[in-house]
C-alpha cells in the first residue's frame, strides 16, 4: 500500500471540499461513494462533507434522486479547486505514464489519452542521491564527469540547485576549475569520487537568482486571421505574452521555443518570435553550459 494510499483518511475536510469542487467542475457529478471511497472515511463523514460544501457553495450543484449523485449546475464556480486546464492536463499525464498512481489523482473517469515517449536519459540513482545531500549539507564533490567538448576529467563542483530544460535534467553547480557556474547534465556523471568541504568561498550565482521576462509574439508575417489564433493559443494579451525564467534558463528556453535574437522568424512556419527581453537585458552568451 502506497504512503499517500495509507494517509488519505487522515486528510482534512478542506482537502476534501476541494475533491468535490474538483469532481463536480471536471467531471459534472459526484457521490458519497467517490468521497468515502477515495478518503477512507465513513458515509456520515462524507454526508458532512457534501453538506459543508453546499453551505459554501450553494448554487454550484444540486442532489439528482434519480441518478443518487449531486450534478454541477450549468453556472458552477469552483470555490476550493484550481481552475486550471493545465493542472487537469498535467495530472492526465501523470496517470498515463505512471508517475501518479489513481489515489494520488483527484480525476475519476479518465479519458483515453496517449503521450509521445522520449528516450530515457540514464541517471544513476547514487549519484542523485550524492547531488542532493551536497546540497542539503552544503558540500563540494569531487566527481568524474564526461563533457562533450572535453577529454574526461577530475573536477570539483559545489551544487547549488537542480534544474529541467524540458528534455533533461542538470544540476546546477559553481566549478572550482573554472571559477564559474555551469549546468552539468546528470547523465554525463561517471563517478562521485568524494565529499568534501569547499575550498574556498563560493560566491552568489547572480543568473540563478535573477529572474527575467521573455516576451514573445505572433510571427510578424502571419495574416492578421493567424495572429488572432495564435494570440488566443499562448493566452498574449495585445500581441505579447510574458514567460517569467530564471536567467540561467534563458538560453534553453530560446533552444526549445526555436527563437532567434534578432526576433525574426526563423522560418516562415514559425509561430512565435521573439520580441524582447525586459531588463535586465542577456544574451546567449551569458549562459555557460556543459
Amino acid at each position: 500500500m502506497s504512503t499517500h494510499t495509507t494517509r488519505t483518511g487522515n486528510w482534512g475536510q478542506d482537502r476534501r471540499l476541494e475533491f468535490i469542487d474538483f469532481r463536480l467542475m471536471w467531471e459534472g457529478r459526484l457521490n458519497r461513494s467517490d468521497i468515502t471511497a477515495f478518503f477512507r472515511i465513513s458515509v456520515p463523514q462524507a454526508s458532512l462533507d457534501l453538506a459543508k460544501y453546499q453551505e459554501k457553495a450553494p448554487e454550484n450543484a444540486y442532489y439528482d434522486r434519480n441518478q443518487k449523485s449531486y450534478i454541477a449546475n450549468a453556472n458552477f464556480k469552483p470555490v476550493f479547486a484550481t481552475f486550471e486546464s493545465n493542472h487537469y492536463l498535467n495530472e492526465l499525464i501523470g496517470l498515463e505514464t505512471g508517475i501518479l498512481s489513481p489515489s494520488e489523482s483527484f480525476i475519476g473517469w479518465v479519458p483515453p489519452v496517449a503521450s509521445l515517449p522520449l528516450p530515457t536519459r540514464k541517471v544513476q540513482p547514487e549519484t542523485l542521491i550524492d547531488l542532493i545531500m551536497a546540497i542539503k549539507n552544503q558540500r563540494a564533490l569531487v566527481v568524474d564527469y564526461r563533457a562533450m567538448r572535453d577529454e574526461p576529467s577530475i573536477r570539483t563542483l559545489f551544487p547549488t540547485a537542480f534544474a529541467h530544460d524540458g528534455h533533461r535534467w542538470h544540476v546546477r553547480a559553481y566549478c572550482f576549475n573554472s571559477e564559474t557556474y555551469k549546468d552539468f547534465v546528470l547523465g554525463r556523471f561517471f563517478d562521485i569520487v568524494e565529499s568534501i568541504s569547499p575550498s574556498s568561498e563560493v560566491p552568489v550565482d547572480t543568473e540563478w537568482e535573477t529572474f527575467i521576462d521573455v516576451v514573445i509574439g505572433p510571427n510578424p508575417d502571419f495574416s492578421m486571421n493567424k495572429k488572432m489564433i495564435i494570440e488566443s493559443d499562448y493566452q498574449m494579451d495585445n500581441g505579447e505574452a510574458k514567460i517569467r525564467i530564471r536567467k540561467s534558463q534563458y538560453f534553453y528556453l530560446k533552444r526549445r521555443l526555436n527563437l532567434n535574437e534578432d526576433g525574426e522568424p526563423v522560418n516562415e512556419n514559425q509561430q512565435i518570435v521573439l520580441l524582447r527581453i525586459e531588463e535586465p537585458l542577456i544574451s546567449s552568451g551569458d549562459i555557460e553550459h556543459e
